[in-house]
């Protein structure tokens, strides 16, 4: 479901007017998360690290309004809930594809279908039917070296406000062990603030395992 903004009562008006129309309204931020707890729980419970850190973070975002506003028909609207849309790689060579797969809140379940829908789309790099949908969260992962800032191809679309977010490889730190994450955000929507938030929330939730 998505509801439409009423930008005269809304308390990021004034924030939202500024960066709306700037070319460049998008900003990047990257980090590094302890994922020890979590990476050992999901190797002990066989699961695949990508998708179940895919769900953490999906499930974590989604509960930050902030990251499920996008711009529908040139207006700020509410998504009530966003989507993974997400790289994999195509078996039989050394490239990739694009896959979406709707957001479930049970990571069992949400890793299973994920898995399906992109076997189920084979060798195709993308549908581009399924990719015009606003409610996504453009997902990737650089496992082969550690990063300390991204960036993502993209047209120049003040109106693009999907979020992109990925990850690299793992570093041992001691008894740490050490991802980076990098978060791309359109600023009529998203702040410093909330990136923080989630943020927090990640490192808390990780350390829960």
């Amino acid at each position: 479901m998505m509801k439409k903004i009423d930008i005269s009562s809304w308390k990021r008006k004034d924030v939202f007017e500024f960066y709306k129309d700037m070319e460049l309204p998008r900003y990047q931020i990257t980090v590094e998360l302890d994922v020890k707890k979590f990476y050992d729980y999901v190797k002990a419970n066989k699961r695949s690290f990508y998708f179940s850190f895919m769900w953490i973070l999906l499930d974590e975002l989604n509960k930050i309004e902030n990251f499920r506003y996008r711009f529908v028909d040139g207006a700020p609207s509410l998504f009530d809930l966003v989507s993974p849309s997400f790289t994999d790689k195509i078996e039989d060579g050394d490239t990739f594809k694009i896959v979406n797969a709707d957001f479930i809140n049970d990571i069992d379940a949400f890793q299973e279908k994920a898995i399906q829908k992109s076997k189920s789309q084979g060798n195709k790099f993308i549908d581009l039917e399924e990719e015009v949908r606003q409610d996504l969260i453009y997902i990737t992962t650089f496992p082969w070296a550690k990063f300390t800032q991204t960036s993502h191809p993209s047209n120049i679309d003040s109106k693009d406000a999907v979020p992109r977010i990925g990850w690299g490889k793992f570093e041992k730190q001691g008894e740490k062990m050490m991802m980076p994450l990098s978060i791309e955000v359109h600023h009529a929507f998203v702040d410093g603030f909330h990136v923080g938030k989630l943020i927090n929330q990640l490192e808390k939730r990780l350390e829960e395992y």
